[in-house]
C-alpha cells in the first residue's frame, strides 16, 4: 500500500497540469488512502459503533454500565450485569419508626431472601426482656450477634442452631421466604409448612436468591466493641464475594414515641412507676448512638450506606423504595409497584399496630393530634440535638 503510494505520488508530479488540479488530486488520493487503511484496520478490529456491538454476548454484559444503555442489552443480560455479586442488604432503624414497612418492601421481591428481626433470635436465647430492659452491651451477647450476623450473611445456617430453635411463628410469617416453597406447599387454598431445617435453608438462601435481607432494630446490632465496624463490613461483603448495602431508616422521635405509647412500650414490668422521659431519654441517645455509627459506615462504605427519613418513604413510596431498589442494584417489579399502591392506599390495617397496610401519608403526621403538648416537650427537650441533624423542626423551642 505504502509502494503504491509513493508511485502515484512520482507519476502525478511528472504530468503537467495546472497547481490547482494537481493540490486537488493529492487531497483526494490522501482521503482515499485513508479510507482504505481505516477499512482493513476494522476488517481485523470489531469495534463499537452507537450503541451496536460486534462483539458477543458476554462482551457485552461487562462492558455495559450507564442506565441508558440497559435498555438496548438482550434482556437475559441484564440480571447479570445488575447481580455480578451477590448483595447483602441490612436494614437498620429504631423500634416504631417504620421499618417493618419499610423491610416489606424488600421482602416482596421474588428475588430477596428476607429475614425479620433476625437478631430476635439471638436476643431470646439470654432472655425475653424488652429492648428497653435487655442488656445488649454484655460481653457474651455482642459475640454471640457478631458471629451470628456473619453467619446468616453468608446463608449459613447449619453452623449454629440459634435462628432456627429461637424463631416463633409470627417472625417467620413475617419473612415471604420462610413460608414459600420448597418449606411451604400448598394445599386447597391454605399452605401447609414444614418444620425449618437448617441444612435445607442454607441451601436455598444460596441458590434459590441473588439478594439477602435483614431488618435489623438498631439496639441488638453488634456495635459496642472497638473495631466493630471493621468485623462487620467484613462480613457484610463476605470477603468482597458481595455487595454491602446499609440502610439507615430514621424517624421524628415524637412520631416513635407517640407510636411506642400505642402499643404500651412504656408499660415496663419491672419499673411501672417510669416516668416518659426515662424513655425518652434512652431513645434519643440511641438515635445519636446510630447517626454516629452512620457517620462510620459512611466513611468505611461510601457507596454502600444510605440515610432515609421514613417521612420521605410515607409520602413518596414508590419513588423513595424505586432509588432504595436502584441502590441495593435490584430491579424494581410491577408487582412489587402493585403492592406498594395497595398497601399504602389502605385503609385496613388501622385495628392493629403493627400491620404495615395503612394509608401512609396519614401516618407521617398522626403524632401531631395524638402527642400531648406536654409530652412534645418532653421529646424535643431530650431530642433536639439529633432532630435538627435530621433536619426536624421543633415546634416548642424552634
Amino acid at each position: 500500500m505504502k509502494l503504491m503510494a509513493r508511485n502515484l505520488w512520482r507519476h502525478t508530479w511528472r504530468i503537467r497540469l495546472p497547481v490547482v488540479f494537481k493540490k486537488s488530486f493529492l487531497i483526494c488520493l490522501m482521503v482515499l488512502i485513508f479510507l482504505s487503511l481505516t477499512f482493513t484496520y476494522i476488517s481485523k478490529n470489531p469495534i463499537r459503533t452507537g450503541r451496536h456491538y460486534a462483539y458477543n454476548d458476554t462482551t457485552i454484559a461487562m462492558e455495559i454500565s450507564s442506565e441508558s444503555q440497559l435498555q438496548f442489552t438482550p434482556k437475559k443480560n441484564i440480571e447479570s450485569i445488575k447481580h455480578s455479586k451477590r448483595a447483602n442488604i441490612v436494614i437498620m432503624s429504631y423500634p416504631r419508626s417504620g421499618s417493618s414497612f419499610l423491610g416489606d418492601v424488600f421482602n416482596h421481591h421474588p428475588e430477596v431472601f428476607y429475614l425479620f428481626e433476625p437478631l430476635r433470635t439471638v436476643q431470646r436465647s439470654f432472655s425475653k426482656d424488652s429492648v428497653f430492659e435487655f442488656d445488649f452491651s454484655s460481653t457474651s451477647y455482642q459475640n454471640s450477634a457478631s458471629t451470628f450476623l456473619k453467619d446468616i450473611m453468608n446463608c449459613t445456617f447449619s453452623s449454629n442452631d440459634t435462628f432456627i430453635r429461637y424463631l416463633i411463628p409470627q417472625d417467620r410469617n413475617n419473612s415471604l421466604a420462610l413460608i414459600s416453597p420448597p418449606f411451604c406447599a400448598k394445599n386447597g387454598t391454605s399452605m401447609v409448612c414444614q418444620n425449618l431445617k437448617s441444612q435445607e435453608l442454607e441451601t436455598v438462601c444460596r441458590e434459590n436468591y441473588n439478594v439477602f435481607a435483614a431488618k435489623i432494630i438498631s439496639p441488638r446490632l453488634p456495635t459496642v466493641h472497638e473495631k466493630w465496624n471493621e468485623a462487620f463490613f467484613r462480613s457484610c461483603s463476605t470477603n468482597g464475594t458481595s455487595k454491602c448495602n446499609i440502610i439507615h431508616l430514621v424517624r421524628d422521635p415524637r412520631a416513635v414515641v407517640c407510636s411506642l405509647k400505642s402499643v404500651g412500650f412504656f408499660k415496663r414490668r419491672n419499673d411501672p412507676s417510669r416516668e416518659l422521659s426515662w424513655f425518652v431519654k434512652k431513645i434519643c441517645h440511641q438515635m445519636e448512638l446510630d447517626l454516629k455509627v452512620g457517620m462510620l459506615t459512611r466513611y468505611s462504605l461510601p457507596d454502600g450506606y444510605r440515610l432515609i427519613r421514613f417521612e420521605d418513604l410515607a409520602r413518596s413510596p414508590l419513588s423513595a423504595a424505586s432509588e432504595l431498589y436502584e441502590f441495593a442494584g435490584i430491579e424494581m417489579l410491577d408487582s412489587v409497584k402493585k403492592w406498594l399502591h395497595e398497601t399504602t392506599k389502605s385503609q385496613n390495617g388501622r385495628g392493629s399496630a403493627y400491620s404495615t397496610t395503612r394509608d401512609s401519608k396519614q401516618v407521617v403526621s398522626s403524632w401531631r393530634t395524638k402527642l400531648s403538648s406536654a409530652d412534645v416537650q418532653i421529646v424535643e427537650n431530650y431530642c433536639g440535638k439529633v432532630m435538627t441533624q435530621l433536619n426536624y423542626k421543633l415546634t416548642v423551642f424552634g
